[in-house]
């Protein structure tokens, strides 16, 4: 298996359902927290479990709609919150906002174009390509 295939689920802690240990502490805090809600939680002990449940197997499928797991989900939460992701550089002076995708051409009033920089930086794959 040393032809360079990646090998799905080969550095997968345990889990069960799918869900790993701290997505289970989070199903037993939803658990916790609503139990507090009611006056006799023993009568309603069926839905304190499908809530419980319920949380830990949604964070599970949340967590492995990103290709990097635990790290794509907190990432994207820190996105939405307006707060920049830790480990990830702010964007440099000359482009202050990260693009989706590479561009072909850069527009000529951008500061790479006015320096000269193609000429700079420009490889033989884009020679070839051109």
């Amino acid at each position: 298996m040393d032809n360079g295939q990646v090998i799905p689920g080969l550095n997968e802690s345990w889990s069960l359902l799918g869900a790993k240990m701290n997505e289970w502490m989070c199903g037993f805090g939803v658990f916790i927290l609503l139990s507090t809600a009611f006056d006799k939680p023993t009568k309603v002990v069926p839905l304190l479990l499908l809530a419980m449940l319920g949380t830990t197997v949604g964070l599970a499928v949340i967590r492995r709609r990103f290709p990097d797991e635990e790290k794509g989900m907190r990432n994207f939460c820190f996105m939405m919150l307006g707060i920049q992701p830790p480990g990830i550089p702010a964007p440099s002076a000359m482009q202050p906002i990260w693009r989706g995708c590479p561009l072909r051409t850069l527009p000529s009033d951008c500061d790479f174009m006015q320096l000269g920089l193609t000429e700079v930086f420009n490889s033989e794959d884009e020679e070839q390509l051109d």
